[in-house]
């Protein structure tokens, strides 16, 4: 983001996406608003601006923002890991921290209540309303006994300034043995770039890797958030192409000396996106 993107976003006041804090002191609350946007349509908390819109400047010591996302992660769950920066704005220091909408059937807490957001305010979910929502992931295929299972595991990752270079390893856990399989990266910082194949007998001993810019702006992605990676697998089986995306968390923290990137050892819950025969 940049100031004069920023400055934009404190001129529009606080509302349903967009909250301020004017410093750390108030960390808890600002890890509840980012609960409350990511179970909501997602948004931005802006720590160094007033409630009246009023740039005032943050103090920030050498890992501020690290140690910023790492609290966020300790207090909620599953884990948020936010897109957190920071930003120059009228010559005062303001972090922004970023998090997408939330997907059918998931459901943040912060300090074990599940907050949404709702106008300018961040309310405790009611229990019929976790229901409802965790009832939203229900899926809608049905589950056959024989299905190619795959795991995908990250051997490592090749930090730089401006990219970033996953190295992952796909293994077939069970389900009906295929010949081969495709696959590429995707998401709104990994754009696609073409499918790759790999031999199914030898999947375990096949790198997968390739290094992406982040410096550019990210694109659009309807299944993989702009927090995330993901990595798209697809195989021919009972007459029907099947797709699968695995998922991993980034996180971008921004330092005094370097732009810092890193990826989660959890893996989120694989979305499998069959094809029409």
């Amino acid at each position: 983001m940049t100031p004069e993107q920023a400055l934009e976003l404190i001129k529009s006041g606080e509302g349903q996406r967009v909250e301020f804090k004017k410093s750390f002191a108030e960390e808890n609350e600002a890890i509840e608003s980012l609960c409350a946007f990511a179970n909501a349509d997602g948004g931005t908390v802006l720590i160094g601006v007033t409630d009246d819109g009023e740039a005032v400047s943050v103090s920030q010591g050498k890992n501020t923002v690290e140690n910023f996302a790492r609290v966020v992660r300790d207090h909620t769950e599953p884990k948020l890991a936010p897109l957190i920066e920071s930003i120059t704005v009228h010559d005062n220091s303001v972090v922004r921290a970023t998090v997408q909408e939330h997907r059918k059937g998931e459901l943040f807490y912060a300090f074990n209540r599940p907050f949404i957001r709702v106008g300018k305010t961040n309310q405790v979910m009611t229990p019929s309303e976790q229901r409802a929502r965790l009832l939203e992931g229900e899926l809608d295929w049905s589950e056959e006994r024989d299905r190619p299972v795959f795991e995908v595991s990250t051997r490592g990752v090749s930090r730089l300034e401006n990219a970033f270079e996953p190295s992952l390893k796909i293994m077939q856990a069970s389900g009906d043995r295929v010949p081969d399989i495709e696959w590429r990266f995707r998401g709104p910082r990994f754009p696609f770039d073409g499918w790759r194949q790999a031999e199914g007998a030898r999947l375990q001993g096949t790198g997968i890797s390739h290094v992406f810019d982040l410096s550019l702006p990210p694109a659009q992605d309807d299944l993989v958030r702009e927090d995330e990676m993901g990595l798209e697998i697809r195989f021919y089986w009972h007459r029907k192409w099947r797709r699968e995306v695995h998922r991993w968390r980034i996180t971008r923290s921004v330092l005094p000396q370097k732009v810092l990137w890193d990826v989660g050892g959890k893996v989120l819950p694989p979305i499998r996106c069959d094809e029409k025969e």
